[in-house]
């Protein structure tokens, strides 16, 4: 089990960054690091220096040479697990250590070849580089190797006040945010997320993840409230590789392969992606675009290893954690933040780190809650060996006729969860979680390359009782269609007029494939002799579908343009309208929207909003008002009919003066218009006796 990132990973990524160094200040740091004494070409002091970082022995004395703030805070990173940062952090960690020359920290630290800036341009000086503007916003790396030697330095914090715990101790299972996560997975395999220009959601899907209920409930044993949980869920999942971004949407990638290695190594992965989150933080929750100042990682960082300072069964009070980062830490510490009091801290601590499984919670003689680090967390920081995570027994699943999986946390692990996933749906999270096994998500996991095998052998090896036979006999139902399933990465499609010209081209010599009595399939275009055919028309479905439908006047006969058509339009309309028997003038196809017909399709998915997208890209108008009085006239309140007598004004202002005049206000009921009123049929004798009393003679 790792500790820390692949060094071989990163020892490429120095190799690609070392080149960008101007000759003399790569000649005045591979100095230091490798100590050369020859004038060896830059190429070869690049590969030297690359070496030099696979070296223990020689990293040691490096670190070594370097005063105790630059061991301090390379010991930090170390702890943080994570190799990049932003350099604003490593100046505020330095400050809460207590060391006031942060920047010179830093550039010692770079001239010794022990850390180094994110760099995309030729760099002759470090001092060139922190010029370039706010330090907040550049990025700097370490190697792991660096990063492990660096650890077992005295930080110089001061020890939490121990306090005692009164009650019993909780500590969560880990689970609840490798399962968040997969059913974000889920979520955006379904839907992807659009992304604004300022890196924000559209609304629509601000609102998806926020009312999600697996994504936006607590968590089953909740001590802390988080907010945003599943936007955080988003920031973690990109970092993740669950989520990877496509042009401006967000779409689902893979589930990590390394939870299959267990708990441990998914959650010290999810550590160390804390000091990479912008977008949110644990006192604002969502905020995009970034704001430009984020305390948040070092200061997350600054409360663990507060927290590690002390004895392995002590507790810590969550206020004297609260105030010591807030005389401690500049951001709170500064004058003009000293209102901004970090009370963000129990949130973080009992929401984001316990669920982590970072921290063991008890409650004092008070009844307020007191931590202490966990084994796992104390190995996540790098101050104790990996604790035993292997579930109690492997059995931990019953699936039901009904095709529901119910699954009980006390043996489920991050890969059970990984392979769950990819063949059945999510449906709610707590002491035993349920799954629904549907056809679309095992279409999805045949697809990826999961087999009905695999399924089969995940169901039996985790069952608690054998599978039952219903359940086999969809598995295989679906996998066996997949199977008769042929894709083509590209392919013409021809459609002829009657089954004899399509039998003339077979005869002919034409390599295709019969789909149907007029359709033809033909894998490679550039067998086709296009000179043989007359072409009534050609479409690219590469391209927007074409619009080609017109809605007559009562809002639910549609007539299709036959010329202008494609081969996907006939199949969508069947979801949701019923073909007319005679058609229209020029020869065009007729449907019509009906009850029974838009009820079909909105059991098979498609609601007003979907419908809605479809005539506006087939027609380039919206669903019409007839429609959707079909779609939703059920839900509306019901209308009401009821007898009224409606009063008729020669002109506006008289009618504006009778809603107005209080002695007539009370007596109209409705305006229809600019000149009718309605007035109830009781009322009428005495709107009479006050229009004479204005000299208005009232007729019928």
């Amino acid at each position: 089990m790792m500790l820390f990132p692949d060094p071989a990973s990163w020892s490429e990524h120095l190799r690609q960054t070392l080149p960008h160094y101007g000759e003399a200040l790569l000649r005045r740091v591979s100095a230091r690091l490798v100590k050369t004494r020859n004038q060896w070409p830059a190429s070869e002091l690049v590969e030297r220096c690359v070496t030099a970082l696979s070296d223990a022995a020689l990293v040691d004395r490096r670190l070594g040479e370097l005063d105790l703030p630059a061991r301090r805070l390379l010991a930090c990173v170390g702890h943080s697990r994570q190799p990049r940062w932003r350099l604003g952090n490593l100046l505020e960690l330095l400050a809460a250590l207590g060391c006031a020359g942060g920047p010179e920290a830093i550039l010692r630290i770079f001239e010794a070849g022990l850390l180094y800036p994110e760099l995309s341009a030729t760099l002759d000086s470090f001092e060139q580089w922190l010029g370039q503007g706010s330090a907040s916003a550049f990025v700097v790396f370490a190697h792991p190797l660096v990063m492990a030697r660096a650890l077992g330095t005295d930080l110089g914090l001061p020890a939490c006040p121990a306090v005692s715990a009164a009650s019993s101790i909780h500590e969560a299972d880990g689970l609840e945010w490798p399962l968040r996560l997969a059913a974000l997975w889920q979520l955006v395999d379904a839907a992807p997320l659009r992304r604004t220009q300022q890196g924000g959601f559209f609304k629509r899907d601000l609102d998806r993840l926020r009312s999600d209920p697996l994504l936006s409930a607590p968590p089953v044993d909740n001590l802390g409230e988080l907010p945003d949980l599943g936007l955080l869920a988003v920031s973690l999942a990109q970092y993740e590789q669950a989520l990877v971004a496509d042009q401006e949407e967000l779409r689902a990638g893979s589930l990590p392969s390394h939870w299959d290695e267990g708990l441990a190594s998914a959650l010290a992965s999810l550590w160390a992606n804390l000091p990479l989150l912008e977008a949110w933080n644990p006192q604002e929750g969502w905020c995009a675009p970034p704001p430009s100042a984020n305390p948040y990682p070092s200061a997350s960082l600054l409360l663990l290893l507060r927290l590690a300072q002390l004895p392995e069964d002590a507790w810590a009070d969550l206020n004297d954690l609260d105030h010591w980062l807030g005389e401690n830490h500049p951001y709170w510490s500064a004058a003009k933040s000293r209102s901004q009091r970090p009370s963000w801290v129990p949130a973080f601590l009992l929401g984001f780190a316990y669920q982590l499984r970072m921290l063991q919670a008890a409650r004092d003689a008070t009844g307020q809650w007191v931590v202490r680090l966990s084994p796992m967390g104390r190995w996540l920081l790098g101050i104790a060996a990996p604790p035993s995570t292997a579930a109690p027994f492997a059995q931990t699943l019953l699936t039901q006729p009904n095709l529901e999986i119910v699954v009980y946390r006390q043996a489920l692990t991050p890969g059970l969860i990984n392979r769950l996933s990819r063949f059945a749906t999510w449906k709610g999270f707590g002491s035993a979680c349920t799954l629904q096994i549907q056809a679309g998500a095992v279409y999805r996991a045949l697809e990826n390359g999961f087999t009905f095998e695999m399924i089969m052998q995940t169901l039996e090896q985790h069952g608690m009782r054998p599978t039952p036979p219903a359940v086999i006999e969809s598995l295989r139902t679906w996998a066996d269609k997949r199977e008769r399933i042929s894709v083509y990465p590209s392919a013409t499609l021809f459609e002829f007029s009657d089954a004899s010209h399509l039998n003339e081209a077979l005869a002919r010599g034409l390599p295709g494939v019969r789909l149907s009595e007029r359709m033809l399939l033909v894998a490679d275009e550039q067998a086709i002799d296009f000179r043989h055919f007359r072409l009534t028309g050609t479409r690219d479905y590469a391209l927007p579908p074409e619009k080609c439908v017109a809605v007559d006047s009562d809002g639910v006969t549609i007539s299709v343009d036959v010329g202008r058509s494609d081969l996907l339009l006939e199949i969508q309309l069947q979801r949701f309208a019923e073909a007319v028997d005679r058609p229209g003038s020029n020869g065009q196809h007729r449907y019509r929207l009906t009850p029974a017909s838009l009820a079909g399709g909105s059991d098979g998915g498609l609601g007003i909003r979907e419908l809605d997208e479809w005539f506006v890209q087939r027609s380039g108008q919206p669903l019409s008002p007839a429609a959707r009085l079909l779609l939703s006239g059920s839900q509306t309140p019901p209308p009401t009919l009821r007898a009224q007598m409606v009063l008729r004004v020669a002109t506006p202002e008289l009618a504006e003066g009778l809603v107005q005049w209080p002695g007539t206000r009370a007596l109209i009921r409705e305006r229809l218009g600019p000149t009718a009123l309605v007035v109830a049929e009781e009322d009428m004798e005495l709107l009479r006796q006050r229009l004479e009393e204005l000299g208005v003679r009232l007729t019928s």
